[in-house]
Formats: structure tokens, C-alpha cells, sequence
């Protein structure tokens, strides 16, 4: 998505001080929103139109919409974060954030500018970011997978592999029906590397063997069921033939 929540708050803060609100006569209302549509259509990835719900309540004091698009997001309207300019109880020009509800006076529509200019900036580098780390996860999976490629070699397993922003996923396969998923942290690689060969071999042979498992969470356990704890074991004596 766009920015997030705390910068909008830090900006809103820094770039509109709140020192003089600026007083608008209602009747000036449409006039001023044509000014701040002009000034806002000559940015590249800022909207003025408002796609959202505008409570009934806010229509009689809506001055402008605007939208500050971030270009690269995964969804549309996930990657954009709005503004609405209101006239509050006392005609003050507010910019009110249209998600979370947190706004701020204003003095003059410089501080709007400038705070556009401030949301761009910032998605720039927030973006210049994602990058970097990106290439930091290429490199890790890169890593991950020339080792995978020798263990399969030697081991002679068939795989195939997948990532998103946090790991690889690693599949081997078991036969035409089955496969195991094991998922490599890229925060863990270190640790996790030098065990992998362990892991795949130890599995397969579990596989070969005819043991099929899989790992659940909680609320998959059977609900009637309780653990049976190793420490209440510590006593009992092994059966006849046991042990």
C-alpha cells in the first residue's frame, strides 16, 4: 500500500503547524477547491478526483479530494492514500486523512504543496528501499539455491522453489504424488543452510519408509484429545518385552 500510517502522521504534523488556520466563507468553498485542483494536477501520481464514500455530513464543507498514488503497488487502490479538505464547525481548513480519520489545520495552500511534495519524496524512497531489500533476497535465494542444486545432485532429488518478501519455498519430491514444502526464512539463512541436507535426506527416508506425516497447527489437533506428558512417563514401569 501507500505510506504508512505514521508517516502521514509526521508529515500532517511537520507540514502544517497549525500557527494561523485559514478561515474560508462558505460561500468561497467551490472557488477554493478549484485553486487547489490546479495546484495539485500539475504532480505526476496526484488525483483529484474522489472515488470514496463522502459522508453526508462532510458534503456541505468538502473544499477538494485529492489522492497521492503510489505508482508500483499490488492493488490499485491499495497504493494510494487520500486526503479530503474540509471546512471545520468554525470554517478552518482541515486536510484530513480519509483511512484513519487524522488531520490537521491549514494556513495556506503552500503547506498543501509542500506536503505533496513530502508523500512523493517520501514513496521515492520508500520504494528506493523495497529495491535494495529485494536485491538482498535475490542474492539470498541465489545463495540458498546453488546449495540446494548440489545437494540434489549428490542426493538425487528433483525440486522445484518459489519466494515471496520473507523466504524460499523449497519443494521436493517425493514421488508423482507427493512433495515436502520446506520453508527457508531469509532472516534464518545462515543458521538453516548447513541443515538442509539432513532434513531432505532424513525425510525422504521417513517417506521411503512408508511414514506419511504433516505438520499442524493448534486447532488442528484433535479437540478431545489431551498431550500425554513425558514427565508422567518418568515412573512407569516399561511392559513385559518393552524396553
Amino acid at each position: 500500500m501507500g505510506l504508512q500510517r505514521s508517516t502521514i502522521k509526521k508529515l500532517l504534523r511537520e507540514d502544517f503547524p497549525g500557527t494561523k488556520p485559514l478561515v474560508v466563507d462558505p460561500a468561497e468553498r467551490e472557488k477554493l477547491g478549484t485553486q487547489v485542483n490546479a495546484l495539485l494536477e500539475r504532480f505526476d501520481g496526484v488525483d483529484t478526483k474522489d472515488y470514496g464514500w463522502v459522508p453526508e455530513e462532510q458534503k456541505p464543507r468538502l473544499v477538494a479530494s485529492f489522492s497521492v498514488i503510489d505508482p508500483e503497488p499490488y492493488y490499485y487502490y491499495g497504493g494510494r492514500d487520500t486526503f479530503r479538505l474540509l471546512l471545520d464547525d468554525a470554517n478552518r481548513l482541515t486536510i484530513k486523512e480519509t483511512r484513519t480519520g487524522d488531520s490537521a489545520l491549514v494556513s495556506d495552500l503552500d503547506e498543501i504543496v509542500q506536503f505533496v511534495r513530502h508523500c512523493k519524496q517520501r514513496l521515492k524512497r520508500k520504494r528506493a528501499l523495497q529495491a535494495k531489500r529485494g536485491k538482498v533476497r535475490e542474492l539470498l535465494a541465489q545463495a540458498i539455491l546453488a546449495q540446494v542444486k548440489k545437494l540434489a545432485r549428490e542426493e538425487r532429488f528433483d525440486f522445484m522453489s518459489e519466494t515471496d518478501a520473507q523466504k524460499l519455498r523449497l519443494y521436493v519430491r517425493l514421488s508423482d504424488e507427493h512433495a515436502i514444502e520446506l520453508n527457508i526464512p531469509f532472516r534464518e539463512f545462515k543458521r538453516l543452510l548447513p541443515q538442509l541436507r539432513s532434513a531432505i535426506v532424513s525425510l525422504r527416508q521417513l517417506y521411503e519408509s512408508g511414514i506419511r506425516f504433516h505438520i499442524v497447527g493448534r486447532r488442528a489437533l484433535p479437540w478431545r484429545k489431551t498431550w500425554i506428558s513425558h514427565q508422567s512417563l518418568a515412573g512407569d514401569k516399561p511392559a513385559e518385552g518393552e524396553g
